[in-house]
């Protein structure tokens, strides 16, 4: 289905991060979907243990081979929810969170650190539309982790929830801080698939 899937970037394990794997047809879609909003997206695809399902607002965070955790949002055309439990692997592939902007908050925002900008609505990826995409978010958050090598941030909001936004420019990240709090417009990482790892059999002697 997405011919590119296979095409992992084997820096991310050397570097300590989650097994990224850059899905071109699904960035691509994406760019062009968020160019009005001044971010870009692109897919990634990794194995990671669930800890935290939340069937209000359909988010699973999971937390990666690294011990890296970060939330995405599943449509219900993607999983059934009910039948996701914690400590369940899952391989999952998803549009990572778009940045956008990446500065310090004002007093303003201080007071509103959580701010909704676009509602869920319908994307496309790999040409074909996407039920249930993802929010665009304003929020003020604090950085969890960075990578400059690979372009990536490890962000956490004001309701704790984890986001890891790719593709960020390095000068974007020249006078950031771990622990730091800024605010960033991002849009949340949508779910395209996720599917059970079954456990291995153990080998019979």
């Amino acid at each position: 289905m997405i011919r590119t899937l296979n095409a992992v970037l084997v820096a991310a394990s050397l570097l300590g991060a989650a097994l990224l794997i850059p899905v071109n047809a699904f960035a691509e879609e994406q760019q062009a979907a968020t160019a009005n909003g001044g971010g870009r997206a692109m897919a990634m695809s990794v194995e990671a243990v669930v800890t935290d399902v939340d069937l209000e607002t359909r988010q699973v965070t999971l937390q990666g081979p690294q011990g890296n955790s970060f939330t995405v949002t599943a449509g219900e055309q993607v999983v059934a929810l009910e039948d996701v439990n914690v400590g369940d692997t899952l391989r999952a592939t998803y549009l990572a969170a778009v940045e956008g902007e990446l500065r310090e908050p004002t007093e303003e925002e201080k007071a509103e650190p959580f701010v909704e900008l676009t509602e869920a609505g319908t994307g496309m990826a790999d040409g074909q539309p996407v039920a249930g995409a993802a929010r665009l978010i304003q929020a003020v958050c604090t950085i969890e982790g960075m990578n400059r090598l690979l372009g990536t941030v490890t962000i956490m909001d004001s309701n704790g929830k984890v986001h890891l936004i790719a593709d960020v420019e390095p000068e974007k990240m020249a006078n950031v801080t771990l622990g730091q709090t800024i605010v960033i417009t991002f849009r949340e990482a949508l779910a395209i698939s996720l599917e059970k790892v079954e456990p291995e059999a153990p080998d019979s002697e």
